[in-house]
């Protein structure tokens, strides 16, 4: 999904499309992708807990669009790792809104990846680099969302969440897209636009399955292979060169998500 998406905006590989545009794509194709499950009564797609599920769909939806910003704005590398801040954000919401225990493993590992957001951004006062600002609001909606589905999977169906989530994210996109100037998408645009939407489904899917058997630490933790393919996809598609300065921040991130994943994986272990 986060190569496509890229593709989408790169004029190297299509005639590039609003990121408003490419995020409503991206919500209206799952949309109808889980709307025949209205038929099916197991699958309970309307849901019980209406405002927890809109809830996760509106701050889901957020972070996709502001992901999907960042991917435009910024390298692969440092969106994706950016993105992956929601390793500080989602133990953070959990301890506040679920009462799920917050250790001072879990404190270093914060720690750890505020450091490590600061090695891969470098913010400097004269120069704000637009594309990092988005990559780290979606880290916080991401963190955000995370935490929404964790709770909802104990009572809700995973298609039911994702649903909420499709069908919320359409009317956010809608509202990023006034004041722009649509552009119909070329054939590679096309078959990108379903690359990305078909990927994006399964992985989100998968994603929302997972939570019921994970803590939110736990879950976020496995997320964070995604930053050795996004280095690999960028270096190699769009010739993203990758500082050391990144490297670093990206492995006290990585460091980040063990250490604040790490009490309650013992503790999951130890009940199984």
């Amino acid at each position: 999904m986060t190569v496509t998406t890229k593709m989408l905006a790169n004029p190297r590989w299509t005639s590039p499309l609003p990121t408003a545009e490419i995020t409503l794509a991206r919500f209206a194709f799952g949309a109808l992708a889980m709307a025949p499950l209205l038929f099916v009564r197991s699958a309970r797609l309307l849901g019980q807990d209406k405002r927890g599920l809109v809830w996760r769909g509106l701050t889901g939806g957020l972070a996709v669009y502001a992901y999907f910003l960042a991917i435009s704005h910024t390298t692969l590398t440092k969106a994706v790792l950016l993105n992956m801040t929601s390793v500080i954000f989602a133990p953070m919401f959990a301890w506040l809104f679920l009462r799920e225990r917050i250790t001072r493993t879990a404190l270093l590992g914060i720690t750890l990846a505020v450091v490590g957001v600061l090695f891969v951004t470098r913010p400097r006062p004269s120069a704000l680099v637009i594309g990092d600002a988005y990559g780290l609001l979606s880290g916080v909606l991401a963190g955000m969302a995370l935490t929404a589905v964790r709770r909802l999977r104990q009572q809700e169906t995973a298609s039911a969440v994702f649903f909420y989530f499709s069908l919320v994210g359409i009317p956010v996109s809608l509202i990023a897209m006034i004041g722009s100037q649509p552009v119909w998408p070329d054939a590679m645009g096309w078959r990108l636009l379903l690359i990305m939407s078909a990927s994006s489904i399964g992985a989100q899917v998968l994603m929302t399955y997972g939570y019921r058997y994970v803590t939110t630490s736990e879950g976020v933790l496995i997320t964070l292979s995604q930053i050795a393919y996004a280095a690999i996809a960028g270096a190699v598609l769009f010739d993203e060169p990758v500082a050391a300065m990144t490297i670093i921040g990206a492995g006290l991130i990585l460091l980040a998500g063990i250490a604040a994943t790490r009490p309650q994986r013992i503790a999951a272990h130890g009940h199984r």
